[in-house]
């Protein structure tokens, strides 16, 4: 990407706050060496880049040509807090944290103020602002960052998938950009064999990002989400919109019952319910749950009908009428989905689709690049195609079926143009996670290029 007219100040000031700061050439590199090492469980040799601008910090100083390597190093190091006050654009997530230390709160950036379009749509029933957001995601795991994301304009926002006990994430590290991969996976045949490193970066911005993640489907205690999701609904405002995304299972004695599973969906989404959630979305599509008996990953709910049409059919008795739900839903064939759609949408106000796509991930010896975990869920330009493709279908069969359930659109959604395409087939709304990721900002050039900004 080419430097913009800004990029050389911006560069210069966070050169001269890192000399104050005693942060030299030499110590950025040992604490970028570090973070590499703690990322990808091994040491690395340096690489050229940051060699080159250790020099220039220690130098002459740095310019606007180095502001994108700036950014990597201050991101990849933690220095979050420089980038932060600078207003630069960086990944929201930080990459060297584990799940715990992300709960604290995002990094940021943070918009001065909140991006808002002219005029109201509606979604699930409610009017809200321009219906960008972002789906269950480790972007969504606090009220802090709930209010951080509406604050940069993302008004659909969906709260990480909660259970009804404590359960814990998947070993670090969770996250990984994927750089080799920046043109859509074809829709025929498996997905194919992804490369990645966790210590692994895309510039922020590149609207050619993919993404891969092992992070399982952690969640706190109830009673300390429901407290939260609480605290998350009121941070919102009027045109905004909370979904709290919930998971069932059994009591893990034996083999899986089919209703115990759905009770226990129930029982956590009135527990989502009672804490002030306005919209509650099943989490029937996650391709990153462990299977505790033998450590494999489990299959997608969704791909069993009989669970899913037990699911949805128990929850929607067990919530209130004016509480709205929503079947999250991961990729399917033509023939699955037009089967098992009939069977639960007279119970649904949305469908949300896609979720990541499961895979191989590898790093480039062959080995995991989440250790232990061989598939993971990929997002991003990959799934671009496969969601466009799904969204398409699922608003053809609503249409005959008579349906009236409004549908959540994701995947590949990392530029306005995007976005765009899936609300062009008839999505009410539209949710993105590597796009939230890897750009802060996209929000606002949603909302600038699609919707025009309110004065």
């Amino acid at each position: 990407m080419t430097a913009g007219a800004g990029d050389g100040a911006t560069a210069v000031e966070l050169g001269r706050e890192l000399r104050a700061s005693g942060l030299t050439g030499p110590v950025l590199r040992g604490l970028h060496a570090a973070a590499v090492t703690r990322l990808d469980g091994a040491p690395a040799p340096e690489q050229p880049w940051l060699t080159d601008l250790a020099a220039r910090l220690d130098g002459a100083g740095p310019g606007a040509a180095d502001l994108p390597a700036l950014v990597r190093l201050l991101a990849t190091t933690g220095l979050h807090r420089l980038l932060a006050r600078a207003g630069v654009r960086f990944p929201a997530y930080a990459l060297t944290d584990d799940v715990a230390a992300a709960r604290v709160g995002p990094p940021g950036p943070r918009l001065p103020v909140r991006p808002r379009a002219a005029g109201s749509w509606e979604v699930l029933g409610r009017r809200t602002g321009f219906p960008i957001g972002v789906p269950a995601c480790p972007l969504t795991g606090t009220a802090a960052w709930v209010q951080q994301l509406a604050g940069n304009g993302f008004n659909l926002i969906t709260y990480k998938t909660v259970r009804s006990r404590a359960h814990a994430a998947n070993p670090f590290p969770n996250w990984a950009f994927v750089p080799g991969v920046r043109e859509p996976f074809g829709p025929a045949g498996p997905p194919p064999v992804v490369t990645a490193r966790p210590s692994d970066w895309v510039t922020p911005g590149d609207p050619a990002v993919t993404s891969t993640n092992s992070f399982g489907v952690p969640s706190p205690d109830p009673a300390v989400w429901t407290d939260d999701v609480a605290a998350a609904v009121r941070c919102l405002a009027d045109d905004q919109l909370l979904l709290v995304s919930v998971l069932g299972e059994d009591d893990g004695e034996g083999p899986p019952r089919l209703q115990a599973i759905a009770d226990d969906f129930a029982r956590t989404a009135r527990l989502a319910e009672s804490a002030g959630a306005p919209v509650v979305e099943l989490n029937l599509s996650c391709p990153n749950t462990l299977d505790t008996s033998g450590g494999a990953v489990r299959p997608p709910i969704c791909l069993d009908p009989e669970l899913t049409t037990a699911i949805v059919a128990t929850t929607r008795r067990a919530l209130s009428s004016s509480t709205g739900l929503v079947a999250k839903l991961s990729w399917l064939d033509g023939p699955a989905l037009a089967g098992l759609l009939p069977r639960i949408a007279p119970h649904l106000d949305g469908v949300a689709a896609i979720n990541t796509v499961q895979c191989a991930v590898r790093r480039p010896d062959g080995s995991p690049t989440f250790p232990g975990r061989p598939l993971a869920g990929v997002s991003g330009v990959a799934v671009r195609d496969l969601a466009l493709e799904f969204t398409r279908r699922l608003v053809e069969l609503r249409a005959a079926g008579g349906y009236g359930f409004d549908v959540l659109a994701m995947g590949g959604v990392t530029d306005p143009a995007s976005c765009a395409a899936l609300l062009e087939l008839g999505a009410a709304g539209v949710q993105t996670a590597t796009g939230a990721f890897a750009d802060p900002f996209l929000a606002r050039a949603c909302v600038e290029q699609l919707a025009g900004a309110a004065a």
